[in-house]
């Protein structure tokens, strides 16, 4: 098996961070003292949820520009770099290729971030810390999903035996081996595994007091339902149905959350996260907001992405009624229409009051993905109940149930687009059903690991070279 190194951790392992990410070989004895009590480890793992908001990540790239920009929500006529990415020139454009490069780094070194948390827990036992568990499962639970993300991008989804990524589970700069795509997949759900095992302590959060400031705000959190998420999307991309309905039943079942009313569309996930729907999202205040208000709520030629101009028609497609995602998500400004479901509007207008309790930040897993799942892992054995989830969604975004005996696929597939626009979800639900593309220029491309594959970066082969 060829090995390479993940070039992510050299840049880091060299370079000058703050104290809790400052892992140069000589700073082991800093490192020991950051890890010498339970402060350190919260520090730590918070330090991940902030750095995950990075442009190269989830703030940007990985959500409302890239991704759908992939998934063809959004163009930029006059911006080279977004008309390729648009037409999935992957390596003909440099900024492209670093971009992707960028992604993948800084994945990994957030991974290798987490891997320097469960270490050093490894150097205490359970009965040392108040919180020992929870440290492990959210860090366990992190890694799997960032390297399912990894997964998701870089590897194919139709080749059984198809080459994987590395899975990351050292914090060294020893060069770690390419696993198979199945290989993979083993390691991803192994650790979501453990972490459910290690979150599904109730007692632990009934008993935490106003002082217990790690526990609170769950949803910005990778917590025991964000693992249960992850693991029914895991399983649904791995084609494991009863897996993934099971969790996707259970999160719906257990979470304590709900699907929110048609009229509480229009306030609830603007550059927000939502107060009933939010599994795990991360908080931002500042790079969501400057992101999503220079590309998608300004109108500037150079640099803004403009919804594709059929996406109005796309809201009323399933039945009747009124769709309220369309009036809540879209806006005309300066006559052109914008995209404003992640601006954050109490930072565009600071004489607004923030409703207590609300979160700024990006969703990252919403509830009504759990229902699209189950309703696709019932499709074909038992459409009575899986129109029932389907309904459910419908109805709480102003939409008439379907009629009986007629959901399909399509439908699932369209209100998955619909739903999760500026979410960075669509283009790896596309990729999972294979689907053709219908461009932003109106033409089909038809699925092939082509579109669906970006290769991992090369220069991190140059560096095991």
């Amino acid at each position: 098996m060829k090995k390479i190194a993940i070039i992510s951790i050299v840049f880091f392992m060299f370079s000058s961070c703050a104290d809790w990410v400052d892992v140069e070989p000589r700073s082991e004895v800093r490192d020991k003292k950051l890890f010498e009590d339970e402060t350190g480890f919260r520090n730590a793992l918070l330090g991940v949820y902030n750095l995950l908001g990075d442009e190269n990540l989830y703030g940007d790239k990985f959500t409302l520009s890239f991704l759908d920009v992939l998934a063809q929500y959004f163009s930029c006529s006059y911006n080279t770099e977004i008309t390729d990415l648009s037409s999935f020139k992957y390596t003909s454009n440099a900024e492209v290729k670093k971009d992707f490069l960028d992604i993948w780094r800084k994945m990994y070194e957030n991974i290798s971030y987490l891997n320097n948390v469960l270490i050093n827990l490894g150097n205490y036992s359970p009965s040392s810390m108040r919180f020992y568990d929870i440290y492990k499962g959210e860090a366990l639970g992190l890694r799997g999903y960032l390297h399912f993300d990894l997964l998701r991008l870089f590897c194919s989804q139709t080749e059984p035996n198809a080459r994987g990524i590395v899975y990351s589970t050292q914090f060294s700069l020893i060069p770690s081996e390419v696993l198979t795509k199945e290989e993979v997949y083993r390691n991803i759900i192994r650790d979501l595994r453990e972490a459910e095992q290690l979150l599904d302590q109730p007692e632990i959060y009934a008993e935490a007091t106003d002082n217990d400031d790690f526990l609170k705000d769950q949803s910005t959190h990778f917590n025991l339902q964000a693992v249960r998420a992850t693991l029914a999307r895991v399983y649904m991309t791995y084609e494991k149905t009863d897996s993934a309905y099971y969790y996707a039943d259970k999160v719906i079942r257990e979470s304590g959350l709900s699907l929110v009313d048609k009229t509480e569309v229009a306030n609830d996930i603007i550059g927000t996260l939502s107060m009933k729907e939010t599994i795990f999202g991360l908080y931002s205040q500042t790079t969501l907001y400057n992101s999503s208000k220079a590309y998608l709520y300004e109108s500037t030629s150079y640099k803004s992405l403009d919804p594709r101009r059929d996406i109005e028609s796309t809201y009323q497609q399933n039945g009747g009624g009124n769709d309220f995602r369309w009036a809540a998500w879209f806006t005309t400004r300066s006559n052109q229409l914008r995209f404003v479901k992640l601006t954050d509007k109490y930072q565009l207008d600071l004489t607004q009051k923030r409703p207590a309790g609300q979160i700024p930040g990006l969703n990252l897993i919403r509830l009504p993905e759990m229902y699209y799942i189950a309703a696709e892992c019932l499709l074909k054995n038992d459409i009575s109940a899986a129109e029932d989830y389907f309904n459910e969604v419908l109805e709480s975004r102003g939409l008439t149930p379907i009629e009986e005996g007629t959901l399909t696929l399509d439908k699932i597939s369209d209100e998955r687009y619909k739903e999760f626009i500026g979410e960075g979800q669509s283009f790896f639900n596309m990729k999972r059903l294979n689907l053709d593309i219908k461009t932003i220029s109106g033409e089909t491309v038809a699925a092939s690991d082509k579109i669906y594959v970006i290769d991992i970066p090369e220069e991190e082969y140059n560096y095991r070279n």
